[in-house]
């Protein structure tokens, strides 16, 4: 079954946000992940951070052996050095 992580956030610092993208791409291909979302959010209710990123990963093994490598460590500090938010991992939903 897939699973998602996504990651929702604040830019904190809008002169180093770009250095995120690139950095996250080489990790983005070793763990065979898709980028689903990679933009600004509009929030329709409640509340939520400006934006989002959204990575699918076809399980939910994949997803975490990601998020718990070393290089993925190392651009979350980055990460929340420039924003501010969270990240969640979700498995798919299947009927």
């Amino acid at each position: 079954m897939s699973a998602y992580i996504i990651y929702n956030y604040n830019i904190t610092n809008t002169e180093r946000i770009n250095e995120l993208g690139p950095l996250s791409l080489k990790i983005i291909k070793k763990y065979s992940a898709q980028i689903v979302v990679a933009s600004a959010t509009q929030i329709l209710e409640g509340s939520a951070y400006s934006n989002m990123v959204m990575y699918k990963f076809k399980s939910m093994d994949d997803a975490k052996a990601f998020y718990n490598c070393f290089e993925s460590k190392e651009l979350s500090k980055l990460r929340n050095e420039i924003t501010e938010g969270f990240a969640v991992l979700v498995p798919e939903y299947k009927i």
